[in-house]
């Protein structure tokens, strides 16, 4: 199933690669991006205009921006290995509020907790600086385990002392960031299982470019979610307990269970079957979704949970591959048979729509609204507005 609808707005202002994007959740008309011409711009969907574009991060790409939860004028910004605060109401005058200068090499991703009073900042020498968002001072370095770059790092919706980091050593890592160790560490590459995944999957190792999480106060098993963007193609969704889900798994001889509840909605529970099989080899892991599933043919550079929809539910993946993929990920799959082929087999697919992006995505953003609520950065100078759902 592939779906070549084109977007519905571009946007221009970058002049060259954009590698971030942001949507307001107050104002989702408004979209923050940044980008490899070393600016930051925001855009009105409404008018499809840019409104600022702000240029005062030196000769430092601008790699990754967050909105501040709660007063989302205020931005953060990861230029080389410095983080910038700055007031997006001041426009292309602004300077910097504050700037943070403890990572030692070039940050990948910032990310601030709900509360607003803490950011991390991940970076290539695989250590996460967490700082105090209310002294501007360096709180806490998260190092010693993670032995490659460290692309990503989120805070946990529900527990305000711990962070989870991933990085190029295909670890996930679980922190207690109040006391600066690691809680649970989960190895991708340990149960890579290549007799299940296909040809991108074998040659390429389960990096881990992305981590996301739900948001917002989110009731149930819904708000202690997160998923992985994988260097092999897959996507991986994980319960933030890291709780072994082994016994909470259908056997496969007995078939799935019917009408699993999920968040504030039910269907059915993840399949059993063979291409399902490695979600029950890693601690907390719900749903694998590899190439038999429609995934990636290569590395997932960005995952997010939708904004639109039930919390929770539906997932958004953008690859090296070009494609940007929606996924119902805790849907089970439909098993084969005779009318394998009919419609209702096809409606039973997690993947639900696969879109054909034709560039290389480096980041995606989505609003809660019910139309041009999907954000994607790539590889050109434009960002891409499409209506999904």
């Amino acid at each position: 199933m592939v779906d070549s609808s084109t977007p519905r707005i571009k946007l221009r202002g970058h002049t060259a690669s954009v590698l971030c994007c942001v949507s307001s959740v107050s104002s989702p008309h408004l979209v923050t991006t940044s980008s490899e011409d070393k600016s930051v711009c925001v855009f009105d969907l409404r008018t499809k205009t840019c409104l600022h574009r702000l240029q005062c991060f030196g000769s430092e790409h601008v790699v990754s921006i967050s909105l501040k939860p709660g007063k989302e004028e205020i931005l953060y910004a990861a230029a080389g290995a410095q983080v910038y605060c700055l007031d997006l109401r001041l426009g292309p005058s602004a300077s910097p509020l504050h700037t943070y200068n403890f990572n030692s090499e070039e940050i990948n991703q910032v990310a601030v907790n709900h509360k607003a009073t803490f950011l991390a900042a991940a970076d290539d020498s695989g250590e996460i600086k967490v700082i105090n968002l209310q002294n501007h001072k360096l709180f806490k370095t998260l190092q010693g385990v993670h032995s490659n770059i460290c692309s990503s790092a989120v805070f946990h919706p529900r527990r305000p002392w711990e962070v989870v980091s991933g990085g190029l050593d295909s670890k996930i890592v679980k922190w207690d960031f109040s006391r600066g160790r690691p809680l649970h560490v989960v190895d991708l590459a340990s149960t890579a299982n290549i007799s299940n995944e296909g040809v991108g999957q074998i040659c390429n190792p389960p990096f881990v470019h992305s981590l996301s999480v739900t948001e917002g106060d989110i009731p149930g098993e819904a708000g202690k979610l997160m998923a992985a963007a994988r260097g092999d193609g897959g996507v991986d969704v994980f319960d933030l307990s890291f709780e072994n889900s082994n016994a909470k798994t259908a056997s496969k001889t007995s078939g799935p269970r019917k009408g699993a509840s999920f968040g504030n909605y039910s269907h059915g529970s993840m399949s059993t079957e063979s291409n399902s099989e490695p979600d029950t080899q890693l601690t907390g892991r719900k749903r694998h979704l590899n190439l038999q599933n429609g995934a990636h043919a290569s590395a997932v550079n960005h995952v997010t949970f939708a904004r639109f929809g039930e919390q929770g539910r539906f997932l958004v993946s953008g690859g090296n591959d070009g494609f940007i993929k929606l996924w119902d990920w805790a849907l089970e799959e439909s098993p084969l048979s005779t009318n394998a082929l009919s419609v209702s087999c096809k409606q039973r697919s997690p993947l639900l729509l696969n879109i054909d992006h034709k560039r290389k995505v480096n980041w995606l953003s989505t609003t809660s609204t019910a139309s041009e609520n999907l954000v994607v950065a790539d590889t050109s100078k434009t960002v891409s507005i499409y209506s999904v759902l």
